[in-house]
């Protein structure tokens, strides 16, 4: 998903939600070592995978991203609650993500 898309799908979400022009966007980039992973306590925020690296998982209760696995028909780019994010790779990656705070 790239940056021009996640935002138009953050607008139309927000919208469904009742939240029109009751948020804000922050972009978060992390850099995992080889084989890290790392949990995103991300309460009742949205983050939305953008530009994904190939050897990276994200899973969260909304779903899974993860390129490698071949037993999920539905790979998800929107993600909320406790995010864990790991790096299969042998080498650094970094992975970005738009977080979309909520304020009433």
């Amino acid at each position: 998903m790239t940056t021009a898309i996640a935002q138009q799908y953050i607008d139309g979400r927000m919208r469904e939600l009742g939240y029109t022009n009751s948020y804000y966007i922050r972009l978060r980039h992390y850099v995992l070592r080889p084989r890290q992973t790392v949990t995103i306590l991300a309460d009742s925020h949205m983050f939305l995978l953008i530009n994904p690296a190939v050897m990276i998982r994200v899973q969260s209760a909304f779903g899974i991203y993860d390129l490698t696995v071949d037993t999920v028909n539905e790979l998800q780019y929107e993600h909320m609650g406790n995010i864990e994010v790991e790096n299969y790779a042998n080498h650094r990656q970094h992975i970005e993500f738009l977080q979309v705070i909520i304020h009433p």
